[in-house]
Parts: C-alpha cells; sequence; structure tokens
C-alpha cells in the first residue's frame, strides 16, 4: 500500500519551505513593530469553545469543524480558527489584568473540512493579530493597517481594503426586518443554504457566494446604524485616511462569523481566480464575557 497525504493538506518541501520561512519573519517583524506578542494556543479544544464563540449558524460550526471524542469521552475540536482559543487564554490566564489592551499574534495551522479545490485546504495555515480590551476606533483602523502593510511587504501591491460596520446585536435585530422583507421574493431563486441562513441568520445570506448577483438591491445595514455605532465607523474612516490606507465601503461585508460587532473588514487580492478574499477580521465587543471574561 503506497500511502499518501491526506486529501486537502500539503507537503511543505524544502524549496518552499525558505519562502514561508520569509513570509513568517516579515509578519513577526511588522508584529514587533506594531507591539504585537507572540501567543501560541493548542492545535485543540473543547468543541463548546467554537460552538459558543464562533457561532451555532456558522458554516464553519454547521459543516466544517473536526470534532471527535478523545478516550476521556470529551468533545475536542481541531481549531478551525484562531479568535476563540486566543480569547479563552485571554481570560483564563487574566491577561486583562493588564493596564494596556492586549495586542497578542498568532502563526500556525488552522483545520476545516471542506471540499478539496483550488486554494481552499483542510489544513491551512493563518497569521493573525488580535487587540483585546480597548473600544477605540483607532485600533480598528490599526489592525486594518497591520494588514495592508502586511501584504505590501510580501510583495502582494494588488491587495485592496474593503470595510463595513455590521453594528450591534440591537442594530442587526432592527436591519434583520428590512433585509427578509427584500430577500422573501428571492426564496425560491436562493440556493439551500440561503434558505436555511434566512430563517436562522438572515445577515449570513449576503455572505453567500453563490447567489451574489441577486442582492444588488439589498439593503445597506448603514442605513440602520445608531448613533454610536455611526460615529465609530466615521472615526474608524478617518484614522485609515491619516494613515494613507486606501479603502471602499462595501455595505453588503458581513463575513463568516457570528462575534462581530462594528468593523468588518476584508482585503481582495486581483487576478488571483475567483476566490479573491485572502484575508478579514473584524471588532468583537463581548465575545470575551460569552467566553467566561469580566
Amino acid at each position: 500500500m503506497a500511502f499518501q497525504r491526506p486529501p486537502g493538506t500539503q507537503d511543505i518541501l524544502p524549496g518552499s519551505a525558505a519562502v514561508w520561512q520569509r513570509v513568517e519573519a516579515a509578519a513577526r517583524e511588522l508584529c514587533r513593530r506594531f507591539n504585537y506578542r507572540e501567543i501560541r494556543t493548542p492545535i485543540f479544544e473543547a468543541t463548546e469553545l467554537f460552538r459558543r464563540g464562533v457561532g451555532e449558524t456558522t458554516d464553519i460550526v454547521e459543516k466544517e469543524m473536526y470534532t471527535f471524542e478523545d478516550r476521556g469521552g470529551r468533545s475536542v475540536t481541531l481549531r478551525p480558527e484562531g479568535t476563540a482559543g486566543v480569547v479563552r487564554a485571554y481570560v483564563e490566564n487574566k491577561l486583562y489584568g493588564e493596564p494596556d489592551p492586549a495586542k497578542l499574534y498568532y502563526i500556525g495551522p488552522m483545520f476545516r473540512y471542506e471540499r478539496a479545490q483550488a486554494g481552499r485546504y483542510r489544513q491551512f495555515h493563518q497569521f493573525g493579530v488580535e487587540a483585546i480590551g480597548s473600544t477605540d476606533p483607532a485600533l480598528d483602523a490599526e489592525v486594518i493597517a497591520l494588514g495592508a502593510m502586511f501584504y505590501r511587504e510580501i510583495g502582494l501591491d494588488n491587495v485592496r481594503v474593503e470595510i463595513n460596520s455590521v453594528g450591534t446585536p440591537e442594530v442587526r435585530a432592527a436591519f434583520r426586518g428590512r433585509l427578509l422583507e427584500f430577500l422573501e421574493p428571492l426564496k425560491d431563486q436562493l440556493c439551500e443554504d440561503c434558505r436555511k441562513r434566512m430563517e436562522r441568520n438572515p445577515l449570513r445570506v449576503l455572505d453567500c457566494k453563490v447567489d451574489q448577483d441577486k442582492f444588488g438591491g439589498a439593503p445597506s445595514i448603514l442605513d440602520s446604524l445608531n448613533e454610536e455605532c455611526r460615529t465609530h465607523f466615521e472615526k474608524v474612516q478617518q484614522f485609515l485616511a491619516a494613515m494613507d490606507i486606501p479603502f471602499a465601503i462595501n455595505h453588503r461585508l458581513v463575513r463568516g462569523l457570528d462575534y462581530y460587532t462594528h468593523t468588518a473588514f476584508e482585503y481582495k487580492a486581483e487576478g488571483i481566480g475567483a476566490i479573491d478574499t485572502i484575508g478579514g477580521g473584524g471588532r468583537y465587543n463581548g465575545l470575551v464575557r460569552e467566553i467566561g471574561g469580566p
């Protein structure tokens, strides 16, 4: 029997490893300049951490997690993303006791059970930063700028930044009715996933890659923002402009995770194929409390 690597994985051979090392070195040096410190969390965590932190209605939790019982009968999951584990470590190790916001970064493998295709791996590697402990919109802009500078420093000059505000849970609840009113006449034309999302989390419909062409007339969540959310988003834009970070507002950008509040953002690269999103993130006020923090 000839053994082969599992589907959706890759062998990083010596010639390629040198390129990986250069990219990782650029990430570490950029984080040093921005005063982000490295954190390393376990590759597997309690399954409930991701269900509660990432969101029950997300594709990650519903379809993509590698979950199994260990020999002690505990349900554990290979980490599908980095934020939930970092927030768990922040809470468990009481990093909130430090006077300044916790500015952390990580580099490592993540795992999602996806259909193997070009650009999609079941074991993939992620560089991410987390800034926890401040509501200042300047921190949103700093994280966005760090990502934009990272792509520039590794030689990607065709990357654009898109931003949006997804408001607060209260804002999204008010927007939900307007969105459903728009989607209801289209229901029979939407993919199966979108029809399910309409019942459980309508905003996620806007994240669909199959039916994007049907949402041209969708209402904008920006029209539903309250004064606090509107002010926060305006300040993020002002800080990005002050740092000379070009950006575009995409009012349909919602991302695929449930914990985001206020700012959401993505990095798009031109000329790499149909899937052009190479990074993204957002603010997550409330996730620390959801996972068990102060």
